[in-house]
């Protein structure tokens, strides 16, 4: 959503109160915020209960919404300060994170059975990985590569310097490379593709 139709969006929530601008509001940002939320608590159940406390409040105080200058980031600031707060209440065993949108780290044509097997194995495998990582480097790595979230939006909201995310990233991306490889290794029988093209998928 670019920002002229996030503004009209808003502009529509705000001074119609209509229903079905929020409801494009909520299609494009719910599914972000609970992955957002989910970075903090880990915890499915407690990042529903993130993001609706979030809406509910921005819809009691919309009337501020057109002011602000820098929405999005002021949106998931919103969440990552609500999944701390929610953090202090509750002491729960938090689940493990898992990878949302796995398809994109598959292998291609998954006619083959043993092909299938592979990839069920391979989002393991990605999901062991990367919940392994160091906490803020497991964050900077999702909200990169599964946010789209630019350097400086990271190191914002995650109260770090660009350069400190630089370094998160490239050590992610080292550490994920360096077990790929061992992946490949044990399958490339059945991967139709080059281990380069294989390792390439995560630059």
């Amino acid at each position: 959503m670019n920002t002229v139709h996030l503004k009209d969006i808003l502009r529509k929530m705000v001074d119609n109160n209509d229903e079905k601008a929020f409801s494009v509001f909520f299609d494009h940002y719910h599914t972000r915020m609970i992955n957002m939320s989910m970075l903090f608590v880990q915890n499915f159940d407690l990042a529903e209960e993130v993001v609706s406390e979030v809406l509910l409040k921005l819809l009691q105080k919309k009337e501020r919404l057109l002011k602000i200058e820098n929405f999005e980031g002021y949106l998931f600031k919103m969440v990552k300060n609500y999944s701390l707060n929610k953090l202090k209440f509750h002491k729960k065993e938090s689940k493990h994170l898992r990878v949302d949108d796995i398809q994109d780290f598959l292998i291609p044509d998954t006619s083959d059975p043993e092909k299938d097997l592979i990839n069920c194995h391979l989002g393991d495998f990605l999901d062991e990985v990367i919940q392994k990582l160091p906490p803020k480097r497991r964050m900077v790595f999702k909200l990169i590569k599964e946010e789209n979230m630019s350097y400086s939006e990271t190191a914002a909201l995650l109260e770090i310097s660009v350069k400190t995310v630089d370094v998160h990233l490239s050590l992610a991306i080292k550490e994920l490379r360096k077990r790929l490889k061992v992946f490949y290794d044990e399958h490339q029988e059945k991967i139709p593709m080059s281990r380069q093209r294989f390792l390439s998928i995560f630059l």
